[in-house]
């Protein structure tokens, strides 16, 4: 018997109970939706929105943006958002550590609500650069958001329901998407909508703001960095809907003499390897968020659009199959979250990544005949619905479930910080150079992105361990080529629920 099933047979298993699942939707809410809803809510007006940047251009300038000019300004409307994305994330280690997972969800909402604002007014202004810094700000609050809440949702969640937990993330993220693109594409359709749909990104923000202050706090942020072992106690014990918790404190107690020196991690301690264990997790880390952007899901998700024109689809259709995408984006999120801990982290990165891979040079080839045949669109159609289906049920999801299992309470807000900076910066540079690999190589764009992720398969196969059902310190100390055997101490017995269970006495 390995180390995990011995895990899995002893450990006390964590229920579902109202608040787990109170809290975990609430942080999504903002956060995680959001984002979504900024990476779908151009596909529906982007026409539209063009159609206004050269409209303030003539009015105020005298003269229409030249077509290079309205292509660089659209690029940059859609990809300033992953700049200031990254810039949140660089700060939302820090802003964790001091004002706790939840103060700092809390407090960024401002910007949420400012770049909303800005956004919304920028029609009634006649000025599309307040459309770019609105981007850019909700782009600051999406990067803090996408960094806090994977950790927070980690944090809260027993160990056997972490990975389903820590999904509800991409669940919401999904769910912002398809919401976004339908609102764009159905409800918001005419020349005045746009400013109203892309100012609804505050929307969620305000209701976070009632809701959160009454969910309780990361229990392992007040053990482990404000060292306030009652409030901890108290938070596990709402979120367990029951008093006897001491089974999880032990392991806290556990884990706090492990990493008591390594309460004030910052990103260049991490970066700079101050522990010669960080380096592969450091590397997973990184890895896995650059290869889930550069499988080129957000070009087709982006520019969806111009994806589907390209393919051979009107304008009736386009919409048709827009909103298809988002629909099988969140149904196979849902998907992932019952089937996460029955299958491991591993295995839904390894094998997507292989569909995803082989799916890309299959959507190149029927794009580059469907000038031949007229069913080669729908073909390309199939393709990208088999490229969601896939990369919605792994690639989309995992990488904000294992990076923060790789870590012990010191370093872990700085490698998230870092892992999704890097996520952002790769985001960044599809999202900016998608419409320019168009224009020059055509169809040929998706296969750079297949080369990508047969790279990034090769590295899941070599590099990334399985970490269902083990406890942090267990996989951390992994890394430290002395992997923990977590052994049931028989003098250490707990009742909980009617049912014995024996504690784990770290060897």
């Amino acid at each position: 018997m390995d180390d995990r099933e011995i895990i899995e047979e002893g450990a006390t298993k964590g229920r579902v109970t109202l608040w787990l699942i109170i809290a975990s939707f609430v942080a999504s809410m903002a956060g995680s939706f959001q984002f979504g809803y900024q990476v779908g809510v151009l596909t529906g007006p982007s026409d539209l929105m063009r159609d206004f940047y050269n409209q303030s251009q003539t009015e105020r300038r005298g003269a229409p943006l030249s077509d290079t000019a309205e292509l660089w300004l659209w690029s940059t409307t859609i990809s300033i958002f992953c700049i200031g994305g990254a810039m949140g994330a660089l700060s939302a280690g820090y802003l964790s550590d001091v004002l706790g997972r939840k103060g700092a969800m809390l407090l960024t909402n401002v910007f949420s609500i400012l770049g909303g604002l800005l956004m919304g007014l920028s029609y009634v202004f006649n000025n599309y650069e307040m459309v770019i810094i609105g981007r850019f700000v909700i782009g600051y609050y999406a990067g803090v958001g996408i960094t806090i809440v994977p950790l927070y949702l980690v944090e809260i969640s027993p160990v056997n329901l972490r990975g389903a937990i820590a999904t509800i993330h991409q669940l919401l993220l999904t769910i912002g998407i398809v919401v976004a693109q339908i609102l764009g594409i159905y409800a918001f359709d005419y020349k005045t909508g746009w400013p109203i749909l892309v100012s609804l990104t505050a929307v969620p923000s305000i209701i976070q703001l009632f809701i959160l202050p009454f969910c309780p706090e990361s229990p392992r942020w007040y053990y482990l960095m404000s060292d306030d072992k009652e409030k901890c106690r108290k938070a596990l014990v709402k979120l367990r809907g029951t008093d006897n918790v001491r089974n999880e404190m032990e392991e806290l107690r556990q884990e706090a003499e492990q990493t008591k020196n390594n309460e004030n991690v910052t990103i260049m301690d991490v970066l700079r390897l101050r522990k010669p264990e960080w380096k592969r997790p450091l590397f997973i880390s990184i890895g896995i968020h650059i290869g889930q952007q550069f499988t080129g899901v957000n070009a087709i998700l982006f520019y969806a659009t111009e994806v589907y024109k390209q393919s051979g689809l009107d304008e009736v259709q386009i919409g048709y199959a827009t909103v298809g995408v988002g629909a099988i984006n969140v149904i196979m999120t849902v998907v992932a979250v019952f089937v996460v801990e029955k299958l491991g982290r591993r295995s839904l990165l390894l094998y997507p990544f292989i569909i995803v891979t082989v799916v890309t040079a299959l959507l190149t080839m029927s794009l580059r005949l469907q000038e031949d045949a007229d069913g080669w669109k729908w073909f390309s159609l199939v393709m990208i619905y088999v490229f969601i289906i896939a990369f919605a049920i792994g690639p989309a999801p995992i990488p904000f479930v294992i990076v923060p299992e790789l870590w012990a309470q010191g370093p872990r807000p700085a490698a998230m910080s870092i892992s999704v900076q890097a996520n952002w910066y790769s985001n960044f540079i599809v999202g900016l150079t998608f419409p320019y690999l168009q224009d020059t190589i055509g169809s040929f764009a998706f296969l750079v992105f297949g080369v990508c992720s047969l790279l990034t398969t090769i590295f899941i196969f070599f590099y990334i361990p399985e970490t269902k059902g083990r406890t942090f310190e267990n996989i951390v100390a992994g890394f430290r080529g002395r992997p923990v055997k977590e052994e049931m101490d028989p003098n250490k017995v707990f009742v909980t629920d009617g049912t014995v269970n024996q504690a784990f006495q770290i060897k």
